[in-house]
């Protein structure tokens, strides 16, 4: 899948970013629950963002001196999305791990949530690129304006369009048929 450094924030989307392109083409993402996984993930990707890149980033940059205000601000009514993106990141948990998402169903949302919780932090902590975090502090303070919804829908949004993109045939390659 094609990156867009802010898309490891979101990493809606971190869950939603296991999704193979192959996937995506048979897949219709509803905007509304991928924009409420954004949302829920929003702080949880914001603290494996920091996690990974504290020690590449200036100690007196933007996300050193703004941590705990963004922090804040993502994690402010994130919970409230829980229900729906719990069964988005479900679904398509159930169509990435198969057997193994028997697990899931056995457990509430007092177990499931820190366990998915964990996974979208470690999986931006992991994932994210030490390369790629200038660019995505750069983001966060041209994004910092903005209500956190509005963030967790605009990185919801550059989300489909890469989905999109990438289920595209190779129309890139400027063979494409007009």
């Amino acid at each position: 899948m094609k990156r867009i450094p802010f898309a490891a924030l979101a990493a809606p989307l971190a869950l939603l970013s296991a999704v193979t392109p192959a996937a995506a083409q048979d897949r219709e993402l509803d905007p509304e629950a991928v924009q409420a996984a954004a949302r829920y993930a929003l702080p949880l990707a914001f603290d494996g963002y920091v996690t990974r890149c504290s020690a590449e980033l200036d100690p007196s940059g933007y996300v050193a001196s703004n941590t705990d205000n963004l922090s804040a601000k993502f994690s402010d009514g994130a919970g409230e999305s829980w229900p729906a993106a719990k069964v988005l990141m479900m679904n398509i948990a159930r169509e990435e791990a198969g057997e193994m998402t028997a697990i899931f169903d056995m457990l509430d949302d007092e177990s499931l949530r820190p366990f998915v919780d964990g996974m979208i932090q470690g999986i931006v902590a992991q994932e994210m690129k030490v390369e790629e975090c200038g660019t995505v502090e750069r983001a966060l303070e041209i994004l910092d304006p903005m209500p956190a919804d509005n963030v967790a829908a605009l990185a919801g949004f550059l989300f489909e369009m890469g989905m999109r993109a990438d289920a595209e045939p190779e129309a890139a390659d400027g063979n494409d048929a007009q």
